[in-house]
């Protein structure tokens, strides 16, 4: 079927079902984060205000903007990390004021509400270790574990995007010394079994989770590869030591790499028994696991954010699909389904975007042929409509992209123009040539109709395509094969790189250690060089680095910028930020 019909054929399901929801669940669904891709005020994207209905969302900094704003237009304004919470008018790291997080807009209003919060999930855990393993996993792990710092990305009314680093489990850094961050830790903080928190356990907690050896034995790896130690200053202070200069450290590798960890527990019973018991510092406490079944925590009442979550308990359960996670809330099973898209929101009555950004593209293996021809590559890049794909299959919830989503380069993605794809298929001699396309990361619920379109889109311009869907675990480990042994064509969607912290994006995506099946030693160095660099250097730099590896290289075909959609029962009220983990700190339950 050719890649048009296909996406008309989208087009027609959601206006059909525009028609059938009404003005209620139809306004609750304008997606004021990420609809930027079009001037039409009805599309049925997301609310961010959270408040279902036909709420109008707030002119607050976690709030949206107008539908037809574009996040995109002003990014050079969100230049990273000179815009974060920590950073001085001079451009130089500073520390943050000593304040608390600022609270949610239900904080301290609402009362705790002792009926029990259900969230439908899509996949159960392997485990309930501290080290991040996706975001389904982190959905329980980041409500039980914690870090000092969480970034906070929102888009205000103008549609500029704002990164604010928020004090967690730190109340202040700085950066001392070009390789030196200076954290001054939260005081008072405990473990759910009554542990201190400190920088002796924070320390400690690193330690453990870089050790090679424990890495090994519990099938982990650590995002902390920059750091030589943390050395303790005073009780509730800790110095991090990095082997080269590193402006994103707090706001990428140690949000993701970093847990606080209970060392009396670990040093008497191992770090393995967190895996099935874990504890830490976090809204709340491990109550219990039935495997294939669901998981229970209950609220910790000696946890430090006075304005956390009023759930006295919460259940997760496991519904791999989209559709059945939506029903789930409308059935009245769970109060939150996770990441269900906007066409599945449609048919709820409240809905939040936010709590998990994603920037979906292909991953084009350049090691192998015929894919290592820049031609095909351009080929592909030119035979995918971007526009549409957003309008048909988002609905309007993603903006189409030439590079990671929010960052500050001027970069147009490539047009649509399957006439000049056919002629450089031709022009390469590879009209009929097959190629494997593996997909099944399952970020976003929209996979199975993204897959059907490029394969039609890209058999239109004379290849031919065989989809191969794998599950989510096998999925991984095709991706982190050598690059030679990986397919031709691999859908990718990620969160990482998407503001402020892109080196380690650039690396990941496109570096020789990579996953991107992209290497350039020339590239590598100047990925290491961006990592240290602030200011305009940075900004001309990042400039200089995406349009070479846009126009020069395409290693792969950026698509969409997407947000999550999550459904809420009525009595839910959030504001989640554009993309972070989701905390329940963010949630509001009322009777």
């Amino acid at each position: 079927m050719e890649a048009r019909t296909l996406l008309d054929r989208q087009l027609r399901r959601r206006s059909a079902l525009r028609l059938g929801l009404g003005s209620v669940a139809g306004a609750a669904l304008v997606s004021p984060l990420l609809a930027a891709c079009g001037d039409d005020d009805d599309d049925d994207d997301g609310d961010d205000s959270g408040s279902g209905g036909g709420a109008e969302p707030t002119a607050t900094t976690d709030a949206g903007l107008d539908a037809s704003s574009d996040p995109t237009a002003t990014t050079a304004d969100a230049e990273q990390p000179e815009t974060t919470a920590t950073e001085a008018p001079d451009d130089e790291p500073s520390a943050t004021e000593d304040t608390e997080p600022e609270p949610t807009a239900a904080a301290g209003s609402v009362a705790l509400w002792d009926e029990e919060f259900v969230v439908a999930s899509a996949l159960e855990p392997v485990d309930l270790l501290p080290w991040f393993a996706g975001y389904d996993q982190g959905l329980i792990t980041r409500q039980i574990y914690q870090t000092l710092v969480e970034p906070r990305l929102t888009i205000n009314e103008s549609g500029t995007v704002e990164v604010e680093l928020v004090p967690w489990l730190a109340e202040s850094w700085e950066l001392v010394e070009p390789t030196r961050w200076r954290f001054k830790l939260r005081e008072g903080v405990t473990f759910h079994n009554g542990e201190e928190f400190n920088a002796e356990v924070a320390k400690f907690s690193y330690e453990t989770m870089t050790d090679q050896e424990v890495l090994d034995s519990v099938g982990k790896t650590s995002f902390l590869r920059t750091i030589e130690a943390w050395e303790v200053v005073d009780d509730y202070t800790i110095d991090v030591v990095t082997s080269i200069p590193d402006t994103e450290l707090p706001g990428l590798s140690i949000r993701i790499g970093f847990a606080a960890l209970p060392k009396q527990f670990i040093e008497e019973n191992g770090i393995e028994a967190l895996g099935e018991t874990p504890i830490g510092t976090g809204p709340y406490k491990f109550e219990g696991w039935e495997r294939g079944q669901n998981v229970t925590l209950s609220r910790y009442e000696d946890y430090w954010n006075p304005d956390g979550p009023n759930m006295a308990s919460v259940r997760y359960i496991f519904r791999e699909q989209s559709s059945v996670r939506a029903q789930t809330v409308q059935a009245g099973e769970a109060h939150f389904a996770y990441n269900i898209g906007a066409e599945q929101a449609a048919t709820l009555e409240n809905s939040v975007v936010g709590g998990g950004f994603q920037s979906t593209s292909i991953r084009i293996n350049n090691q192998i042929e015929p894919t290592n021809d820049i031609r095909l590559r351009q080929a592909l890049n030119y035979a995918i409509d971007r526009e549409a794909i957003v309008d048909a299959i988002f609905g309007g919830a993603a903006t189409p992209l030439a590079f990671f989503g929010f960052q500050p380069v001027d970069l147009e993605p490539f047009p649509y123009d399957p006439d000049q794809a056919a002629a450089l298929i031709d022009d390469a001699g590879l009209a009929g040539t097959e190629l494997e396309f593996v997909y099944g990361e399952g970020r976003i619920p929209e996979e199975d109709q993204l897959a059907e379109i490029y394969k039609a889109s890209f058999e239109a311009i004379g290849l031919s395509i065989t989809l191969n869907k794998v599950e989510p675990r096998q999925y991984n480990e095709i991706g982190g094969q050598a690059f030679e042994e990986q397919p031709a064509l691999y859908m990718e969607t990620t969160s990482s790189g998407n503001f402020g912290e892109i080196a380690s994006g650039l690396f990941d995506k496109y570096g020789c250690e990579g996953t991107g099946t992209f290497c350039d030693p020339g590239f590598d160095a100047e990925f290491q060089e961006l990592q240290g660099l602030t200011g305009q250097e940075r900004l001309d730099l990042l400039q200089s680095i995406a349009q070479r590896l846009h126009e020069e290289e395409t290693p792969r075909a950026w698509v969409a910028a997407v947000q999550q959609v999550h459904g809420l029962a009525p009595n839910v009220e959030t504001t989640l930020p554009a993309n972070t983990y989701i905390r329940f700190d963010d949630i509001k339950v009322s009777d």
